[in-house]
């Protein structure tokens, strides 16, 4: 065997072990808060010697950052594939439903790190944009006082929800006996707080007029 092809072989291991440790990451990260999270945990749920978390990661803090990263990703890429509809309310119940179908699929994921009240800047950041998705959809005026504290009130609101959710255990679809709020009919729940953060808004600045934004729900 030449020695590229030992290197080849050798650099396909590494990357091998690496996405191993990733993987034990996301996972340990997302069934305990940091503190109770151990580099030796992460090896041993990997598999790979207790070293190699340092040496990929540059230890714990290192491995929590990539961990952070991937479900970031994969949490993007669920709500952010091509819209098929063109109606604004299609497009909301769209995006609404992708997030709630991502978090239902990978509730300790949501519930440690993307819902955590001391969740990574990543995820905030993520929030806002999807506010300001949500502004421009609905036409709203950027800068208003009231439409920003009052999206931030829907933000934290339909986050709250998803978290009693899948705490609850109801994150199933259909609906069963014990799990009674479906996917769709979280989606639905959604759109009402956002209705209800819209006429928020008008109550702070009578002079806004939310009517077209409400019609188009």
């Amino acid at each position: 065997m030449s020695t590229d092809n030992r290197l080849t072989a050798r650099q396909a291991a590494a990357e091998q072990t690496k996405q191993k440790l990733l993987a034990a990451a996301v996972a340990e990260f997302s069934q305990r808060p940091y503190d109770e999270v151990t580099v030796g945990g992460i090896a041993r749920a990997a598999g790979v010697a207790h070293g190699l978390v340092s040496h990929h990661f540059q230890g714990k803090q290192g491995a929590y950052v990539a961990a952070v990263d991937a479900v970031y990703r994969q949490m993007e890429a669920a709500e952010s594939s091509e819209l098929v509809v063109d109606a604004v309310g299609d497009r909301l119940r769209q995006r609404f439903r992708r997030f709630l179908a991502f978090v239902a699929a990978n509730p300790d994921t949501a519930l440690n790190l993307i819902l955590a009240s001391g969740r990574d800047e990543a995820f905030a950041a993520r929030r806002e944009y999807s506010i300001s998705v949500v502004t421009g959809w609905l036409d709203l005026p950027t800068g208003n006082a009231a439409v920003t504290v009052a999206l931030a009130a829907f933000a934290d609101a339909a986050e709250g929800l998803a978290a009693e959710w899948l705490r609850g255990g109801r994150a199933t679809s259909p609906p069963t006996d014990t799990a009674p709020f479906s996917v769709e009919a979280m989606t639905e729940a959604f759109l009402a707080l956002l209705a209800g953060a819209l006429r928020s808004a008008q109550a702070l600045d009578p002079s806004l007029d939310v009517r077209p934004a409400l019609a188009l729900l």
